[in-house]
């Protein structure tokens, strides 16, 4: 019993860090209105306070492999608690968006730290037969964030000053590192291994460029352009899986990609992500563009989704532990695509958006959890802790990408429209468009996996 509270307190420690994070990153996604006005500044340059923030993680998370090897999980939690400290008391009493930014960066470097470290934490300590138990609690933290950032956002910006979004969360930030003091363990031995700087040159390199290719096909980037960062990518990506191969401390796991079953519950992960970060953008942003919600109210209408995702992320983690590890999974993914395909066929009013969102976070708090955990605990335990950093920087990375997508395909679709309303109103008409095909695209995945394993070997545990 006591040491399920301290798993239970450590989880809690550095999840709510990471909670944070992103709760910040979708407050702010209702106030960007107002720091572009403020600050002088684009929707392109205002949207980088989010990207930035995931882009910053997704380059640290990879190397929480090395990390979490090297150092004790209470010292890597301390660096990570501090830089979330400052970039909050930074952003905090910024008066210049540079300032803010920087701000922002540092708590990406925080996340990139926490997030890895929370799961590593729960597949090493917790027993075997709760493991779905507390990946859902893990999962829940993090999914929960962006339900809850809009509403925080829009009361906060409501009655106070938007540099109040930093500075209210100060003391919880204290609250959870006295929490990690007290609760975190280490039950394995660190070791003094060499980092591999070529590794990680080429995967940052890597990242950033596949970010541009992607943004650069609804950002009008010339076709020079576009070319050159697709030829960056392809090179860094080719010798970074080259120089992978034949290290001894690789940064990442490369071989775990020969296996497509993983690949595709990899890639079912990476999209519903994506469109999470891509709903927490759109519906807020929609609702007080097209509908003239004020920030607190367009808060409040997503607050049932946020009430859905706590019941049925923590419901979903039960029936997979006790009933059918398949069944949550399917469900999920299932009624996320009947809503974008629903959702296209309504015309679009506030009560209409309230109900997609729900439905959506609905599906989402069955399936993606419990896919990361369906496929970690399916592959060997000498490589778990390198399939969850790649899970990691994946979730991280989606994040960036699906933040910075919608908002350019908002962008796309406003072109020609001269109408406040009818603009907005088309770029969530475009943004449901991509939503239905991704979502088929994760059903597939989820399908074609979960049939070729059973029959490849009904008795076998692993996917290798």
């Amino acid at each position: 019993m006591v040491k399920n509270s301290k798993l239970i307190g450590s989880i809690l420690s550095v999840g709510i860090l990471s909670f944070l994070g992103i709760v910040i990153e979708t407050a702010l996604n209702i106030a960007f209105p107002q720091l572009m006005t403020e600050f002088n500044i684009s929707a392109r340059t205002v949207q980088w306070l989010t990207t930035g923030y995931m882009l910053v993680s997704t380059i640290i998370i990879p190397f929480g492999s090395y990390l979490q090897k090297r150092f004790k999980a209470v010292s890597l939690f301390r660096i990570a608690v501090l830089c979330f400290l400052l970039g909050t008391f930074l952003a905090g009493i910024s008066s210049s968006f540079t300032l803010l930014l920087f701000g922002r960066l540092l708590q990406g470097v925080a996340a990139g730290i926490g997030l890895p470290l929370m799961f590593s934490i729960i597949l090493r300590e917790s027993p075997q037969k709760q493991v779905g138990m507390f990946m859902g609690l893990g999962t829940l933290v993090i999914a929960f964030a962006p339900a809850v950032g809009p509403v925080y956002g829009g009361i906060v910006l409501k009655l106070f000053q938007w540099q109040n979004l930093f500075l209210f969360i100060i003391p919880v930030i204290i609250l959870i590192w006295v929490l990690g003091e007290f609760s975190i363990t280490q039950t394995t031995k660190t070791e003094k291994i060499p980092f591999d700087f070529q590794g990680g040159l080429l995967l940052i390199a890597f990242l950033l460029s596949a970010l541009f290719v992607l943004l650069g096909f609804t950002s009008g980037n010339n076709i020079c352009l576009q070319l050159i960062l697709a030829l960056i990518t392809i090179i860094t990506g080719s010798f970074f899986i080259l120089v992978e191969k034949h290290s001894q401390h690789a940064v990442l796991k490369v071989s775990l990609f020969k296996n497509w079953q993983f690949t595709f519950f990899l890639l079912a992960f990476f999209l519903l992500q994506l469109m999470s970060l891509s709903m927490s953008f759109l519906i807020p942003n929609v609702l007080q563009t097209a509908f003239a919600q004020t920030t607190a109210t367009a808060g409040l209408l997503v607050l049932p989704a946020a009430i859905t995702d706590a019941v049925v992320s923590a419901f979903a983690g039960i029936i997979y532990d006790k009933v059918n590890q398949k069944l949550p999974i399917i469900f999920g993914v299932v009624i996320i695509l009947l809503t974008f395909i629903i959702a296209n066929f309504l015309n679009p009013n506030i009560t209409n958006m309230a109900f997609i969102y729900i439905s959506f976070i609905f599906g989402l708090g069955f399936s993606y959890g419990n896919i990361m955990t369906f496929c970690l605990s399916h592959i060997p335990t000498d490589v778990k802790n390198d399939g969850n950093v790649i899970f990691m920087t994946v979730q991280s990375y989606s994040g960036a990408i699906g933040t910075a997508l919608a908002a350019s395909l908002v962008t796309l679709a406003q072109t020609g429209f001269k109408n406040k309303k009818l603009a907005a109103l088309a770029g969530l008409k475009l943004n449901y468009n991509m939503l239905v095909f991704l979502s088929l695209i994760v059903l597939v995945c989820i399908l074609v996996c979960f049939i070729f394993t059973k029959l490849k070997n009904k008795a076998s545990q692993n996917l290798f």
